[in-house]
């Protein structure tokens, strides 16, 4: 299943991809993190990996699997027993003074969660959501 959603935000895309890159800012606008742990050395790199915690205290594990930076990372989910394949795409596009971001999701679920598909497209909003957050942080930390 693919899902996607993009925003247009005011900022530059240099002031853009240095928020988004920040590791303590997922927290700030994904609904879903109350904390982001970089579990590796190497840093927006492929081969990066990364720990994120949900208020819940669920733990799950990333790795960055595609960098280009400035433009778009890929980020996929390790040793999900939900989910047998979950990549995030994000791409950053400068429109004037502007960027606009997308996001893709990409998942496939093992087959006895396969039932979950009709929830997950139901709660697309979710995508457009977490980047309505995004952009609000982000004009708050450039308000400031």
């Amino acid at each position: 299943m693919h899902l996607q959603s993009k925003i247009l935000v005011e900022q530059n895309i240099e002031q853009v991809t240095a928020f988004f890159y920040e590791p303590s800012s997922l927290a700030k606008w994904d609904r879903s993190v109350a904390e982001m742990i970089p579990t590796s050395s190497a840093e927006n790199a492929v081969g990066s990996t990364f720990d994120t915690i949900a208020p819940s205290g669920m733990k799950m594990n990333y790795e960055i699997i595609e960098f280009n930076s400035g433009r778009s990372v890929k980020i996929q989910l390790n040793n999900s027993k939900i989910f047998r394949k979950a990549i995030w795409h994000f791409e950053f596009e400068p429109i004037g003074k502007k960027t606009q971001v997308t996001c893709h999701v990409y998942f496939t679920t093992m087959l006895k969660y396969a039932i979950m598909y009709p929830v997950l497209y139901l709660n697309k909003r979710a995508l457009f959501r977490d980047l309505s957050f995004f952009k609000e942080v982000l004009n708050e930390d450039y308000d400031q």
